[in-house]
């Protein structure tokens, strides 16, 4: 859901800033995209500002074995300098970084991994093996840092994106990192490179909690209509009856029927039909908050699928509804 996109770029803004994300919270408005540029703005003005002392530091790199740089590192050096000036040094001996960080914790690695400049993150994450970087992505998971984890989702290569699926034990972890993978386009590639089975066992996880299925519905929401149909098919084989019950009452308890509605304009038949005849959907207080949705966002196509599975009822009402609301909206 762009929500949680929204949320995920006002926490690295504050983390950027070294504030609390709510002092913040009015910065909302801007939306994803918005908060996005402003956070790359300040990000690049601040690193800029550190190119001259980078510099000097590149000169002396060559001269320091790999296996100091990782052990004095590690002793002396505060997480939040060596994350600043690791993506300056890795970009410009990019050879280098892979040998230190290969001597580093996969502690250390997570430390510093939220003061990297994302600009580097392009650079460096492709060019980390596997075997490297899953052992800190593992320690992101443990410690809940997705944002940051998210990062390096953004850049790598589909070598690394299936090593890191396979090797991330924590999917519900992984499900929460690829939501907030950035561009819409690139979390459909993330998804494509992944065979099938495996990203339905991260669909499945979706269904295990409230927050995972906000996870879960933004990653379906996002993607092109042919994908979320697939996984689409994936979640409603996962849910019974009653489990569909309650991934209705948490998308309205959440506000995510926009969310829901998106999805629902690419499911297939079968699954609409399904939606379509769950009890608690067809109350009028849940088709009444479909509707509004709908209205606020000018976006019918979700909710015209839903009532062609309508009967009844409830097909009658969602119909005089729309017609009154659609032309106001329109």
């Amino acid at each position: 859901m762009s929500d949680l996109v929204t949320r995920a770029q006002l926490i690295m803004l504050a983390e950027l800033l070294d504030v609390e994300p709510e002092r913040l919270r009015h910065l909302e408005r801007l939306g994803a995209e918005g908060l996005r540029t402003l956070r790359e703005r300040i990000s690049d003005r601040l690193f800029d500002e550190q190119a001259a002392v980078f510099a000097r530091l590149n000169k002396l790199a060559p001269l320091v074995p790999n296996g100091v740089v990782a052990k004095l590192s590690q002793a002396i050096v505060p997480p939040l300098v060596a994350g600043r000036a690791a993506g300056s040094l890795g970009v410009d001996n990019p050879g280098r970084a892979t040998a230190v960080l290969s001597d580093l914790s996969a502690e250390y690695m997570a430390d510093c991994a939220p003061y990297l400049d994302q600009r580097t993150v392009a650079v460096l994450a492709p060019t980390i093996p596997v075997d490297v970087l899953v052992p800190a992505a593992n320690e992101l998971m443990r410690r809940k840092a997705y944002v940051t984890a998210s990062w390096f989702l953004d850049y790598s290569t589909s070598e690394l994106v299936l090593g890191l699926e396979e090797g991330i034990t924590d999917k519900a972890g992984l499900l929460h990192t690829t939501a907030l993978v950035q561009s819409d386009e690139r979390l459909d590639e993330i998804i494509r490179i992944l065979p099938i089975e495996r990203v339905a066992v991260i669909v499945r996880t979706a269904v295990s909690s409230p927050d995972l299925l906000m996870a879960g519905l933004s990653v379906l929401s996002r993607l092109s209509p042919e994908l979320t149909a697939s996984l689409g098919d994936v979640l409603f084989d996962e849910l019974d009856d009653d489990g569909l019950t309650d991934v209705l009452r948490t998308v309205v308890e959440r506000d995510a029927v926009t969310e829901l509605l998106t999805v629902a304009a690419a499911l297939r038949p079968a699954a609409l039909a399904r939606l379509a005849a769950n009890p608690y959907l067809t109350e009028p207080g849940t088709l009444e908050m479909f509707v509004l949705r709908a209205a606020e966002e000018d976006y019918w196509v979700g909710i015209d699928r839903v009532a062609e599975h309508l009967t009844g009822e409830a097909a009658r009402l969602l119909e005089e509804r729309l017609r009154q609301v659609r032309p106001a909206a329109s």
